[in-house]
């Protein structure tokens, strides 16, 4: 059956996200001279230890997140991250964000007054809430189609259009989150239908699988969230927005109320990353491990794999304004079309825009044409036979075909 995929390109002019991830036992930051000494931590008492060298004005990476147990952060370590622009991300034991050091933000005290003063006006800051949702639902809508050309529809489409409509009629925020809440309901029902039973996913829509994951689908989620909660953190620290005043979470129920705003847009980032890698099976079990309190944690390798697929997802390109960007690039662009709306220099919001690209590139008529290749005809293409190989089996499987930039270049001289 065709499916719809969310391509992941390899490469964008505009993407930059490049975290820097350590784990483990002895997780160290230090400066000695000029220079960053990091060293990585280990799990296993026979594991080898990483230390890498930083050169000053020469740091690689975008932003530093430690999931260790234990180790230590120089002050001299802080300072030399926060002078290259390099936030330092720390997560808690269940794979959320705990805490974050970020750059010294631009001082923009009309920006904070009028954030503040459109959180006070009621019909502003429902225009804002009211876009949000509009966007997280619009993605939620095309990540449900293009999972129904793979698995069929699960009778979700009725309950959902009753629940669009009612949100094009929504004149208040409390109306607008019970409906958010119940599209929402559905986007998770129909997943929890979908994914992997055995590896134990029940439901995403309760807190205790939210916060302490007890099965790797909730504990993938987790880690993918709290990546994308640092991109988001990241955008508006750059902006110069402040994160303790929302639009669409309430300031008395959440610690960075703009921070949770500015991810639900980009939700589904995660989501379609999360899925097709429980689709190409590239987490076991093994994956994974249980701590005292029954919580499910990653292992660090698991944590790295998972950041590459997430990096590909979020340095995919997408065409806005007559430019590429990277989706990590489109939040902090909408970080500062927010900013400006505040200040009046722009006259409205959108968050639907851009859309993913998507295609179709797992028809039969490919999977066929990938069977009947030779490993001559291949030669001639570019493709390795290693490769073929590997586009064989999968193209014999029921799985989704999944076949990355390069390759499918080549392969569009087939037709």
């Amino acid at each position: 059956m065709a499916a719809i995929i969310f391509l992941v390109e390899n490469h964008t002019e505009a993407a930059n996200m490049n975290p820097l991830y350590l784990s483990g036992f002895g997780v160290a930051l230090r400066v000695d001279g000029s220079r960053l000494i990091v060293k990585d931590g280990f799990l296993e008492p026979d594991s080898t230890q990483h230390e890498y060298v930083m050169q000053p004005r020469r740091m690689p990476h975008d932003s530093v997140v430690i999931d260790g147990q234990t180790g230590s952060v120089s002050i001299a370590a802080i300072k030399w991250l926060m002078r290259h622009g390099v936030p330092l991300f720390i997560l808690d034991y269940n794979g959320t964000l705990l805490s974050s050091t970020l750059p010294k933000e631009p001082v923009n005290g009309p920006l904070t007054i009028a954030q503040v003063e459109t959180y006070q006006d009621s019909a502003r800051r429902f225009y804002i809430a009211k876009k949000i949702i509009e966007a997280k639902t619009q993605r939620s809508c095309e990540v449900l189609e293009w999972l129904a050309q793979r698995y069929g529809n699960s009778g979700y489409e009725a309950d959902l259009k009753s629940e669009l409509n009612r949100l094009t009629e929504c004149n208040e925020l409390r109306r607008l989150l019970m409906v958010e809440g119940r599209i929402a309901d559905i986007y998770w029902r129909y997943l929890e239908n979908i994914l992997p039973q055995k590896l134990g996913f029940l439901s995403r829509m309760h807190e205790s699988h939210q916060m302490n994951a007890s099965d790797p689908v909730n504990a993938l989620l987790n880690y993918g969230y709290a990546i994308l909660e640092s991109e988001c953190r990241k955008a508006l620290n750059t902006v110069g927005l402040e994160p303790t005043v929302g639009f669409l979470h309430e300031t008395r129920q959440a610690r960075y109320p703009l921070v949770y705003d500015l991810i639900e847009p980009y939700r589904w980032l995660v989501d379609t990353t999360i899925i097709e890698c429980l689709e190409y099976e590239r987490f076991t079990k093994k994956d994974f491990y249980r701590l005292d309190n029954y919580v499910l944690r990653l292992r660090p390798e698991a944590v790295k794999k998972l950041l590459v697929v997430l990096q590909l997802r979020f340095n995919s390109p997408t065409r806005y304004k007559a430019k590429l960007y990277g989706w990590d690039v489109v939040i902090r662009l909408k970080a500062q079309e927010l900013a400006n709306y505040l200040l009046d220099k722009r006259n409205e919001l959108d968050f639907t825009n851009p859309n993913p690209t998507s295609g179709r590139n797992d028809c039969e008529a490919v999977r066929s044409r990938i069977l009947s290749l030779t490993v001559a005809e291949a030669k001639q293409l570019g493709i390795r036979k290693s490769t073929l190989w590997d586009l064989q089996q999968r193209a014999k499987s029921n799985r989704p075909l999944e076949i990355y930039s390069p390759v499918r270049k080549k392969l569009g001289r087939l037709h």
